[in-house]
């Protein structure tokens, strides 16, 4: 082991250790005992009840408020999970949505010494002036306003001192974390922690490089360079770096400021109708689109434009996605529920036979009394949550991207109706949904897709023979072997190893008290107070060893 990854791991223990003694705070005792981490806790915690929480608050709320207390890290966790009811319960990812990221702005001179080192130039000859209170602080960054030396306003990212490194230990404690619950928790194996965790750091590492945020706004202002109406910050690129991202500062209101909005003479149904316009064609036309469009992120300029900002967060539809989710919205208006059904399918996956019967018959429950409401009240956001959880009971894996466009659909609907209460969001994707299905079929698209699958037909045939020549090869001698895989017998089997566990420590424990008897009786070694010392001893290891056999039974609530 390298002295880097020592360092890393004896970090990683400290980090458990305070963990432990936060989620033993919170009433996570019972977690603690089952994988482990109960050692760490300091005497007067460690023996403190069995029963996983305390008083009558829902472990739902104590776990938000655990998270809360552990850390940016873990923060950053819940409000992914919150995005992710296929991965936990609805109670849960409705209780992680109160997750803030708000914590307090560090010094101005570490803002200095970061632009000084990303940008090679001392902060005085970048920029001409920059506003030492911040606009936002964050977990990962925190925002200036500031001015270039050519006198255009931008605003600086910059990105937290040491989160790198704080974000790096705390992945690397997660994945202890992990291994302990997968090893001592045999039913949490299916929930596939590990996977979680490793798209949770993906998506982490990613919001850490700015580079990343940059390319996705410039990627968007490309996409609307011909829109008018939006508006895209410029970035600029001289400036931007890893930890450090300059862009374009815009002026205006927030759109969910009506008094502002009123005070500069804007419509508000027409800053609707342009909202909606270009989340849809970001969902139908350009295949990326922005993951967190509430209204904090969406401003009116004075000439009636909508600005949209901050792309740490967006989304990607493939084509495939595209096109299913045109269905999407055309099976809504026409109530073709076995449409829907296949759409959901099609987009998902699942490792089991899907009752399609069933479904249906569970889509049409929950959709249909919504066509009992005028159009205007319709709410797609809402549908397609509720459609994607009825597809989860059903066992069938929602893509993330769609759990995150089914939220973000809700979120710019909101915006709308806030807006405009009488504005109907339905008609503004109908028209992106069906010119995206007829681009679908262009001749020249359809030739290319048959092109392509020519193609893998004749990349198949010609790889089949030496397949079936492998297999029968091995037929011939003899040394084709299936595998079995028995599931559900884990818990069992480390019931059966705990138990001949404690038989093998009662043992020792008895023959430890039968020796030091013989020893006492025979009166043999030497003396104290009149008793052989040998078997004195043997009576006290055999009393320490019965009292913790019997701390542990009771513990484990299993007498």
């Amino acid at each position: 082991m390298s002295l880097l990854s020592m360092t890393q791991t004896y970090r990683s223990i400290g980090r458990l250790r305070q963990i432990a003694l936060i989620l033993s705070r919170h009433g996570f005792n019972q977690v603690l005992e089952a994988i482990g981490l109960a050692r760490h806790l300091p005497l007067s915690r460690r023996f403190r009840g069995r029963s996983g929480l305390e008083g009558d608050v829902p472990v739902h709320v104590q776990l938000r408020m655990a998270m809360e207390d552990l850390g940016p890290t873990f923060v950053k966790l819940g409000q992914m999970l919150s995005t992710r009811p296929d991965l936990v319960p609805p109670t849960f990812a409705e209780e992680f949505r109160r997750l803030q990221d708000d914590v307090p702005p560090f010094p101005f001179e570490q803002v200095k010494a970061i632009i000084g080192a990303e940008t090679g130039l001392p902060v005085d000859e970048a920029f001409s002036e920059v506003d030492p209170d911040p606009l936002a602080a964050a977990s990962i960054a925190q925002v200036h306003r500031a001015r270039l030396r050519d006198g255009d306003r931008v605003v600086l990212k910059v990105q937290r001192p040491g989160i790198d490194r704080t974000v790096s230990q705390d992945l690397a404690t997660l994945y202890l974390l992990v291994g302990l619950v997968e090893r001592y928790i045999p039913e949490s194996r299916p929930f596939q922690l590990r996977t979680i965790v490793d798209e949770f750091a993906r998506t982490l590492n990613r919001e850490l490089d700015f580079f990343l945020e940059a390319s996705n706004t410039e990627r968007f202002r490309q996409n609307f360079a011909g829109v008018d109406g939006v508006v895209i910050p410029r970035v600029h690129w001289e400036f931007t770096s890893r930890r450090l991202l300059v862009l374009e500062q815009i002026e205006g209101v927030p759109l969910d400021k009506p008094g502002g909005l009123t005070a500069l003479g804007l419509d508000p149904e027409k800053l609707a109708r342009t909202t909606t316009q270009a989340y849809f064609k970001q969902v139908f036309e350009d295949g990326l689109f922005h993951g967190d469009l509430h209204a904090g992120n969406l401003m009116a300029t004075r000439d009636g434009r909508v600005a949209l900002l901050d792309f740490g967060a967006v989304g990607y539809l493939s084509d495939e996605a595209q096109e299913c989710l045109g269905h999407l919205f055309v099976a809504l208006i026409g109530r073709d529920y076995v449409q829907l059904a296949d759409g959901f399918v099609r987009m998902g996956s699942a490792d089991e036979t899907v009752d399609q019967r069933a479904f249906q018959r569970d889509l049409r429950e929950v959709i249909e009394p919504y066509y009992g409401r005028p159009l205007k009240d319709l709410r797609i956001g809402h549908i397609l949550h509720e459609a994607s959880q009825i597809a989860i009971r059903h066992r069938v894996r929602v893509p993330p991207d769609l759990v995150l466009l089914a939220r973000t659909t809700l979120t710019v609907e909101g915006v709308a109706r806030a807006l405009a209460p009488d504005f109907v969001v339905l008609e503004e994707a109908l028209p992106y949904a069906k010119k995206m299905l007829l681009r679908r079929m262009d001749p020249r698209r359809q030739a290319r897709l048959a092109y392509h699958a020519a193609r893998d037909l004749s990349d198949f045939l010609q790889a089949l023979p030496a397949q079936l020549s492998r297999i029968f090869q091995k037929l011939l001698e003899g040394r084709m072997a299936i595998d079995f895989v028995h599931k559900g017998y884990e818990p069992m089997l480390d019931e059966i190893d705990r138990s001949s566990n404690r038989v093998s420590f009662s043992l020792l424990i008895a023959a430890l008290i039968i020796g030091s008897s013989l020893i006492v009786l025979s009166g043999r070694g030497p003396h104290f107070g009149g008793f052989p010392v040998v078997g004195i001893l043997g009576f006290l290891l055999a009393g320490v060893l019965g009292f913790g056999l019997a701390l542990a039974i009771l513990r484990s609530g299993k007498l």
